[in-house]
């Protein structure tokens, strides 16, 4: 069946190929150097695809554990049995594999190994939000307290993690078929501009024309398929900050910067810190559950994003010479001046200093505070990446723009020989 489906693509493929070289009015030749380019891209292709559906997978896998792991633990407070419940979830695949090995080492020395077992899944599902949830489990197993609240936000997260992942897939998809086009357009347009040439100065045929003709067609064809690999990505990362990057020489180049630089990096900086800032509330707000604001904060700089490292071992340093200031709070990634920033810093504060009221009232509010930061980064971050695809959709007008100019310049110049013969 499968074979079946992949002879239909390959043919439908030939077959448009066929037909935007009747349009292009393409020599046998030309023809087959299209055919061989479509054969070597589909390799390509076939590959995309076929990893399209696994990471689609993964996401639905990771959606499922993530869930059915928090409502388990809060019937059965124990890590170990929460994955042997929700183990009969998942009979077959990558997933099951991943809990199986790791119930068994659990089993094999519980208390030695729960971090180590655990962390077999992340390895092969690597999301931040699998490892905040194991983070945050393997505490309370160790430490008890009251966990009920805080799963009630983290479930939410995941929901609203998965729509956001699912509006980003429907905009990659709407793109993608934008891109295919676009593309088939710009054949057409070319083809019409051809068909509008007076009949005795017919250029399709010159060794010019034909190769820009078969160069339209193989470049339309490697962005199609270059947006497709675009939208084949790893939905479980999307959000997450680039681990490569060393983001303390980063932010040491920018605090030496001065003048337009200092203005450039601030601009790029300032939108990965929006985009941190909510991740690494997150983390403060489950440690908040048991530590006081100042631990929380030195536990966090560990696990925080990178880009954020920096600026917590600043904040750390300050609070340790004026532990009762708002100077310090304030002071935290001030250059950027992001009012959401400043907002739960003094939530913080406020905590810190048993402020304001009930201390869990306050803790809630923090965390639903952070629920709204993390769903408008996420969102921007999706809709800024869009802009590449965007970038993809233009490309082919300027293929068939390129495919015009080279038929209008042939057409001149065979005009201006006749005109002198």
């Amino acid at each position: 069946m499968k074979q079946k489906s992949e002879i239909r693509t390959h043919a439908g493929a030939v077959l448009l190929l066929l037909l935007a070289a009747f349009l292009l009015q393409l020599k046998w030749y030309s023809i087959l150097v299209c055919i061989a380019c479509y054969a070597v891209l589909s390799i390509g292709w076939k590959r995309i695809r076929k990893e399209e559906k696994r990471q689609q997978k993964r996401l639905e896998e990771a959606g499922l554990y993530m869930e059915q792991l928090l409502y388990a633990f809060m019937q059965n407070q124990q890590i170990l049995a929460a994955l042997e419940d929700i183990r009969t979830l998942f009979r077959e695949g990558n997933m099951a594999e991943c809990i199986r090995k790791a119930i068994d080492r659990m089993k094999a020395e519980h208390d030695a190994t729960s971090r180590e077992a655990l962390y077999l899944i992340e390895k092969d599902y690597d999301c931040a939000r699998i490892r905040q949830i194991h983070s945050y489990l393997l505490y309370v197993e160790r430490y008890g307290g009251a966990f009920e609240e805080t799963i009630e936000f983290l479930l939410e997260d995941i929901h609203k993690f998965m729509e956001r992942v699912s509006v980003y897939q429907a905009d990659c998809r709407k793109y993608r078929r934008n891109v295919w086009i676009a593309a088939v357009l710009s054949v057409i347009i070319c083809a019409i501009t051809n068909a509008l040439l007076p009949g005795d100065l017919e250029i399709a045929g010159y060794t010019l024309c034909q190769a820009a003709s078969v160069l339209l067609v193989c470049l339309d064809m490697l962005i199609c398929r270059r947006t497709e690999r675009k939208t084949a990505r790893d939905w479980l990362k999307t959000g997450q900050m680039d681990e490569k990057i060393d983001w303390d020489k980063k932010y040491a180049r920018y605090k030496k910067s001065r003048g337009f630089l200092r203005v450039v990096y601030q601009r790029d900086m300032k939108k990965k810190v929006q985009l941190a800032f909510p991740q690494w509330l997150m983390e403060m707000a489950l440690l908040l559950q048991s530590e006081n604001v100042q631990v929380a904060l030195h536990k966090s700089k560990q696990t925080a994003p990178p880009i954020l490292r920096p600026a917590i071992g600043e904040l750390v340093e300050e609070l340790n010479q004026n532990p009762e200031s708002l100077e310090p709070y304030m002071n935290f990634l001030k250059e950027y001046q992001i009012p959401d920033v400043q907002s739960a810093m003094r939530m913080l504060y406020a905590l810190s200093n048993g402020g304001y009221g009930n201390g869990n009232q306050h803790l809630t509010q923090i965390m639903m505070r952070n629920q709204e930061l993390l769903d408008k980064a996420e969102r921007s971050r999706n809709e800024d990446s869009l802009a590449g695809l965007y970038a993809l959709f233009l490309t082919p007008a300027l293929t068939g723009a390129g495919k015009m100019l080279v038929d209008m310049t042939m057409f001149l110049v065979v005009f201006l020989t006749k005109m002198h013969t």
